[in-house]
């Protein structure tokens, strides 16, 4: 069953690298808020494992913004997920024990394969502002999720 990242039991990771999506995982699509209880996760993870936030969207000033609130850092790249020469940044050492969490199969879930990581899909984080385009993505990938996972 499908949890919300806040609700994640993460007490057993450890020494993974780990790319945590932003938008739809950890935020809305676009936002800036994060719950506490997000931030705390994020706190709960870093203790053990080498965290890099992404996003697809073309947001610097809230990904900063998101960075500085919870102390990970960006994983800087000119490439989208699912390419797999987002990780290309990486140091080589971190490019082992990946773990992808993300809100949508055919984006978070192809990239983890294609890097060869593996995924925790978690319940998207939704928002009435989501724009129409962003809520046809989400009805496609819940479609594809039937067939793929």
């Amino acid at each position: 069953m499908e949890k919300y990242f806040k609700e994640l039991d993460v007490s057993a990771w450890s020494r993974k690298t780990i790319i945590l999506d932003i938008d739809g995982t950890i935020t809305a699509d676009g936002g800036s808020d994060l719950d506490p209880l997000v931030a705390k996760k994020i706190e709960e993870m870093a203790t053990a494992n080498s965290i890099f936030l992404f996003s697809n969207k073309h947001l610097p000033d809230r990904d900063n913004d998101i960075a500085n609130k919870t102390h990970i850092p960006l994983l800087i790249s000119s490439f989208k997920k699912p390419n797999k020469k987002v990780i290309k940044n990486l140091p080589d050492q971190l490019k082992t024990n990946l773990l992808v969490i993300g809100d949508k199969i055919l984006i978070d879930g192809l990239f983890a394969k294609k890097i060869g990581a593996d995924f925790i899909k978690v319940k998207r984080l939704t928002s009435q502002s989501d724009s129409l385009k962003v809520k046809l993505i989400y009805i496609l990938d819940d479609f594809a999720k039937h067939f793929i996972g």
